[in-house]
């Protein structure tokens, strides 16, 4: 007989060899790729970056896992909202917020979590999933089972970020033109000024982190404290998931380089058919050449043979410059959903109103 599927919290005790076996299984059979949620990221997360009260909201089927998200609980959800809650944990590496549930169950799934029994959840009104994608087949998923609840979502903070998206029909808007012109004239100018410059895969460099980690902290980021290497946790995080995901061939490390050395360096994830984009750093001396820039519209230039059917900049909201030479987008919330019963659809519901009467008019 198959096994009924049924909501769980997993602390970090419980993550035993076999659950971290059907995690893995999980991110196979995921709708949608994220990086950031499968083992080789998730577990150093909560390892260095304080995610001791970090639990894996998810949905076991017998042996296997059909959706997991890392949560924590909290008694307020806003300091002026005294309503328990499951928020989405996160952290100041996180690039996409969306769950992992399975392509096949999405629906039924999505069901099952919103069904979470009162008392495991600790009686937690409403589950607070931040930076989710708003346009693919978990979002409509989780609509789906909303209507089959009698609940509806409230999608806060949205905005859109720059990706290049395989698929005529996802670029809608291209690139400026003279934004591209520009770009050349730069590394024309930095080939005068520095020599020949090429983009090299440094991802087979055992050495390649170690000398990102080093170039980054000698730019801005390092004198304002904000580098990878300036925070030790945040040092050995970085190390650890760049190393695992090394270890199974799916770390970009693409640097733009002349015949003194790199000037500009991007780290990047892969998961799926999908590329996320995590750091990136440049040489402050080249500045005026737009090296970051020039990387991006390599990118861009490189991508319609690269098999791929997503790169993700994962910039947060305001950042214009990816959006000016990558094309394509995609739109990320914080996602407010009502478990489903009568109290969690009124408190999300008073919600959503308090969040209407706020909107400015358009």
């Amino acid at each position: 007989m198959r096994a009924e599927p049924a909501a769980a919290l997993l602390g970090r005790a419980d993550l035993t060899p076999d659950v971290v076996a059907a995690w893995r299984d999980l991110v196979a059979r995921a709708a949608e790729p994220n990086p950031c949620l499968e083992p080789d990221f998730a577990l150093p997360a909560m390892a260095h970056l304080r995610g001791d009260d970090a639990r894996l909201l998810v949905v076991r089927r017998g042996a296997e896992l059909d959706a997991l998200l890392p949560v924590r609980y909290t008694p307020r959800w806003r300091p002026r909202v005294p309503v328990p809650a499951l928020v989405s944990w996160t952290h100041p590496y996180q690039l996409l917020g969306t769950p992992l549930v399975d392509r096949d169950r999405a629906g039924d799934t999505w069901t099952t979590l919103l069904r979470t029994p009162w008392r495991l959840r600790g009686a937690a009104a409403l589950l607070d999933v931040h930076g989710a994608g708003d346009d693919g087949p978990v979002s409509a998923a989780l609509d789906e089972a909303l209507a089959a609840t009698g609940g509806r979502a409230v999608r806060w903070d949205g905005h859109e970020r720059a990706a290049l998206v395989r698929g005529a029909e996802a670029m809608t808007e291209a690139p400026s033109g003279s934004r591209y012109k520009r770009v050349r004239r730069s590394r024309r100018a930095l080939e005068r000024a520095a020599g020949p410059v090429t983009v090299v895969d440094r991802a087979g460099d055992p050495a390649a982190v170690e000398r990102f980690l080093a170039f980054e902290a000698a730019g801005w980021k390092g004198r304002a404290g904000t580098a990878v290497l300036s925070d030790p946790a945040s040092a050995a995080f970085f190390r650890e998931v760049c190393a695992r995901f090394a270890g199974a061939g799916r770390l970009e490390v693409r640097s733009l380089e002349v015949p003194a050395g790199p000037v500009a360096v991007q780290v990047a994830l892969r998961a799926g058919d999908a590329v996320f984009h995590m750091k990136v750093a440049y040489d402050e001396q080249y500045g005026d050449h737009s090296p970051g820039v020039q990387l991006l519209v390599d990118y861009a230039d490189r991508f319609a043979e690269e098999g791929l059917a997503l790169r993700d900049s994962c910039t947060a909201a305001g950042n214009v410059t990816e959006s000016q030479v990558w094309p394509g987008r995609r739109r990320v919330s914080d996602v407010v959903v009502p478990f489903a019963g009568p109290v969690s659809r009124a408190a999300v519901s008073g919600l959503g109103r308090l969040r209407a009467r706020r909107r400015p008019p358009a």
